[in-house]
Formats: structure tokens, C-alpha cells, sequence
């Protein structure tokens, strides 16, 4: 995925955020719960969340999108991979975010999202 197309899709993803309000932004809401979801709309909450951390990478600290690119999404086989560690790590770690799990591996894998300040 371009960093253009990861953009566009990021804009998305916000407006449809807006207009479609999810439980994930609930307060409470754990690994735990998420994991209780279908593989299926599991898979669709990491692809999204880990495209919004690649396009706040982009106005930040472009080695770091084009790490989430490759680390993410060079193709299906590796997104399954992927997508396979990160449920292993929320199973580890039931209390989390999911959010915050995810940027947790996303850091350990790519660095920072921003330079330090």
C-alpha cells in the first residue's frame, strides 16, 4: 500500500469512525473483549488501526510508515502473520487496550512513530 493510498484510506477511516461510532471507543474495552469478535472484524480492527499508525507515521517520521509498510502490509501472507502475533500478544495481555497493544508491537517492530521532541 502507497503511502498516498494509506493516506486516503486513513481519511476514510476517520469519517467512517465518525459517522459509525464503535464500542472499541468505549471506556473499558479490552484485548479481552476484541478477541471475542469475529476473526474476520478482528483482522479488519488491526488493518486499521496499524494503516491510522502508518499515516501518522507520514507526517511525522517517514522511515517509520515505510517500516509499517513493509512490516504490515507487503502482502495477505504476512498481514496473517501478523495479524496471528498480535492475538497471540492481546491473549498474553487480556487488560490492555487493544490499541495500545497493537502500537506496542508496531514500536518494537518499526521505532517511534515521531522523533522525539
Amino acid at each position: 500500500m502507497t503511502l498516498s493510498k494509506r493516506f486516503g484510506f486513513g481519511i476514510f477511516a476517520v469519517c467512517l469512525s465518525v459517522l459509525y461510532p464503535q464500542i472499541s471507543q468505549a471506556d473499558g474495552f479490552t484485548s479481552k473483549d476484541l478477541l471475542k469478535w469475529k476473526k474476520s472484524s478482528q483482522d479488519s480492527y488491526f488493518s486499521t488501526s496499524i494503516g491510522m499508525a502508518g499515516v501518522v507515521a507520514t507526517q511525522n517520521r517517514r522511515e517509520a510508515a515505510r517500516c509499517i509498510d513493509d512490516w504490515y502490509f507487503a502482502d495477505k501472507a504476512t498481514q496473517q502473520k501478523r495479524n496471528g502475533h498480535i492475538r497471540k500478544v492481546m491473549t498474553e495481555n487480556p487488560s490492555y487496550h487493544p490499541q495500545a497493544t497493537i502500537l506496542a508491537i508496531i514500536r518494537k517492530a518499526c521505532g517511534r512513530l515521531a522523533e522525539k521532541a
